[in-house]
This record gives C-alpha cells, sequence and structure tokens, in this order.
C-alpha cells in the first residue's frame, strides 16, 4: 500500500477507536481500492474513466500533485469526450480533484460546456444522469447549486423515485432514484423533504440479497449498491448493509468485482464504490459528509 493512501487512512481513522467496526472496515477498504486504482495505465484511459480514478485517488489521500499526470491525460482527451452534461461534469470533477480549474482545463471551459446543455430553467442535458453530474459538478467547482436545478429535479420525479430519461411514462430505476438524491441533497433539498424521504423508502423496498442491482432478476451489483450508500451517506446515515456488500465484492486485489459471479469492468465498479466506502456522497463536493 503506497505511502499517501496510508496516511490517509490514519487521518480518516484517527480519534474514531470508538467507531463501529463497518466504519473502520468501509475505511481500510477504500485505501485498498485505491492502491489498485493507483495501479490503473495514465496514457490511454477514457477521459470519464480517468476522471473518475482521480475523484476516487484524490477522496482516499492523493495529493492534487500526485494527480499531476493524469490531469495532463485528462486535459488531452476531454475535449473529444464532453459532448454531453454528465461527461463534461465528470471532467469537471476530474479537474477539482486534481487541484485544477475546470474553466481553464487545457484551454477548455468545461462549467461552460455544462451551462451549454441547459434546457430551460434548471434542465441539463437530457437524462437523470446529466442532471445529476451538472449538479454534483457544480457543487465541487463552485460551492453552490442553482435552486432552479433542485426544482426541475424534483418535477421530473416518476412516482416514488426517478429513471434515466426523466419521464413519467417510466417506472423509476435504482440508480437514477439514489444519485438525484445526492444531487438534490449537493443543492441543498433537505433530507426530510417528502421528495427525499419517499425514494429513499422505495429504494430500502428494492434490496435484495443484501445489496440493490439496477436490473430486475439480477443479484446486486456494486455500483447500484454504491449509489445506493451515498444516497444514505448524503442523509447522515451510515449504509451499513450496502458498505457490507461493497465489502464482500472486493477482491484480494483491492479491486472491487460487479457481481460476486461477475468480475465485469473492475475499474467501473471500483471507482463508483470508493466514495461510498471512503463516506463521501459528493453532495458536499469532495469533502466528506
Amino acid at each position: 500500500m503506497t505511502t499517501c493512501v496510508m496516511a490517509t487512512l490514519a487521518v480518516l481513522t484517527a480519534g474514531v477507536a470508538s467507531a463501529a467496526p463497518n466504519a473502520l472496515a468501509a475505511t481500510d477498504a477504500a485505501a485498498r481500492a485505491a492502491t489498485w486504482l493507483e495501479g490503473q495505465p495514465i496514457t490511454g484511459l477514457p477521459a470519464g474513466q480517468q476522471a473518475d480514478v482521480m475523484v476516487a485517488l484524490r477522496l482516499t489521500g492523493t495529493s492534487a500533485r500526485d494527480l499531476t499526470s493524469r490531469r495532463r491525460a485528462l486535459a488531452r482527451t476531454a475535449p473529444g469526450y464532453a459532448k454531453s452534461a454528465g461527461a463534461s461534469a465528470k471532467v469537471v470533477l476530474g479537474a477539482v480533484a486534481a487541484g485544477a480549474n475546470p474553466r481553464r482545463l487545457g484551454g477548455v471551459d468545461y462549467l461552460a460546456r455544462i451551462a451549454g446543455t441547459r434546457r430551460g430553467a434548471g434542465r441539463y442535458g437530457t437524462t437523470a444522469f446529466d442532471q445529476a453530474l451538472a449538479m454534483l459538478a457544480m457543487r465541487a467547482a463552485a460551492g453552490r447549486v442553482p435552486r432552479a436545478a433542485a426544482r426541475t429535479l424534483i418535477g421530473l420525479r416518476s412516482g416514488p423515485g426517478w429513471n434515466l430519461a426523466l419521464t413519467s411514462a417510466e417506472e423509476p430505476d435504482i440508480d437514477s432514484t439514489a444519485l438525484a438524491i445526492v444531487a438534490l441533497r449537493a443543492a441543498g433539498t433537505s433530507c426530510r423533504s417528502s421528495a427525499i424521504t419517499g425514494a429513499r423508502r422505495w429504494i430500502a423496498r428494492q434490496r435484495v440479497a443484501g445489496g440493490w442491482t439496477a436490473y430486475s432478476g439480477s443479484p446486486p451489483s456494486a455500483n447500484s449498491t454504491a449509489l445506493v450508500a451515498r444516497s444514505d451517506i448524503a442523509c447522515g446515515a451510515r449504509a451499513t448493509r450496502a458498505l457490507a456488500l461493497l465489502r464482500s465484492l472486493q477482491q484480494r486485489s483491492g479491486a472491487i468485482a460487479f457481481t460476486r459471479r461477475q468480475p465485469e469492468s473492475r475499474l467501473l465498479a471500483t471507482t463508483e464504490s470508493v466514495p461510498a466506502l471512503a463516506g463521501v456522497s459528493l453532495a458536499q463536493g469532495l469533502r466528506a459528509d
């Protein structure tokens, strides 16, 4: 395990001798996952994945300076990738993680790219991930989210939650609903609001085999369960069950598998899982909740 990850682990666990064992285990799991991520290539990594890796590493103690090489690689590949609100938002989060100005990353203003996807008051892009990631990016980069974005997102619910298309014609799904909760928290929406309380109750009823999945009839996945954990963390909950599932999917290398029987993209599953394991929802930017 690298020195920077070990140092951060010490900071995260200092003064919490009385903390619940699961909290310490989750912190250790985040550090192990970060060690695996540090071994991932810098060149050749797609911009979205590069940004996700940068965020995960920053949350587990890698300094902004130590992300310089990844920042330069991101600056080279991001212009062709950031064509949507969600993609531009990922680049913004990666830039913030590296201590860079997302308005001048490689000479490109990625916050302006997000703004360029705005459709009416507070609507960004076309999907739930466009809207939610745009809100999280603005929170991380500017410290605030326009109130219109939260009002618009609340108005796009489908029953108790949200779906990818943000239409009332489709049923809610786990991933969109969990991420929407985090985005609303980034905008300052109370966890006691009817939109969030109703969504959290619905999510709780969807738990299967100790976790959550985006696919009906499938075993719980790291990706969906991590988003649920982040929605819990955003509301001050401990996310005990979700974090336990994520820990159970961690391999000896430190990587997180998609499901117990299907590793799938371990890189995606690991970058999705690290924020939750580190106790960060991103509703407060790149700070612990």
